[in-house]
C-alpha cells in the first residue's frame, strides 16, 4: 500500500508541474487569442492533466480493485466511473460524483486533441477548461488526499496483521 501511494504522490508532483505550467501560459491570454502554435502548446497541458489523472486511476484499479482495463474503446469512461463508485469491502470512492462530471470534460477534451489535427483545436472550446483547470486540480488533489489517509490506515492495518 505504501508503495502505491510512492507512486501516486510522484504522479501528483507531475500533475502539479503541469497546472504550474498552464497557469503561467494562461496569463498571457486572458485579453488576447493564443496563435496556432499556441494553441496546441495549450491543448498538450490538458492532455497531460487528464493523463496523469487517469495514470493514478489506472494504479489504483490495478493495485486495490485487482482490474485493469484497456480492452475496448470505452474503458477510460468506465475506469473514471469506478473512482466515483465505492467498492464494498475493497475501498472507499476515490472522487466525489461532482469532481467526475468535471474530469469527464477533461476526458473528452484528450479523446479530441488525440484524435484531430492540432489545426482545428479551438480556442472557445478549450478557455473554459484551461479556466477551471486549477480549481479541478485543487478538488482533485484534496480528494486524492483522502483516499491517501485511507491507503496509509489500511497498510497500518496489513501491518498489525
Amino acid at each position: 500500500m505504501l508503495s502505491l501511494l510512492g507512486e501516486i504522490e510522484n504522479l501528483s508532483r507531475s500533475l502539479e508541474t503541469v497546472v504550474d505550467e498552464a497557469r503561467e501560459k494562461i496569463a498571457c491570454y486572458t485579453s488576447q487569442k493564443p496563435d496556432r502554435f499556441t494553441l496546441r502548446g495549450l491543448g498538450s497541458l490538458l492532455h497531460d492533466f487528464y493523463t496523469i489523472v487517469e495514470d493514478i486511476f489506472e494504479l489504483i484499479s490495478q493495485d486495490i480493485d485487482g482490474v485493469r482495463e484497456r480492452e475496448d474503446s470505452g474503458w477510460h469512461k468506465r475506469l473514471l466511473f469506478r473512482m466515483s463508485i465505492a467498492i464494498p469491502e475493497v475501498r472507499p470512492a476515490v472522487i466525489s460524483e461532482e469532481l467526475r462530471r468535471r474530469l469527464e470534460v477533461y476526458l473528452r477534451f484528450r479523446h479530441v486533441f488525440r484524435n484531430v489535427y492540432g489545426y482545428l483545436l479551438e480556442w472557445e472550446r478549450m478557455r473554459p477548461l484551461l479556466e477551471d483547470l486549477e480549481g479541478t486540480y485543487w478538488a482533485f488533489r484534496e480528494e486524492l488526499s483522502g483516499f491517501g489517509e485511507f491507503l496509509r490506515e489500511l497498510a497500518q492495518r496489513l501491518e498489525e496483521a
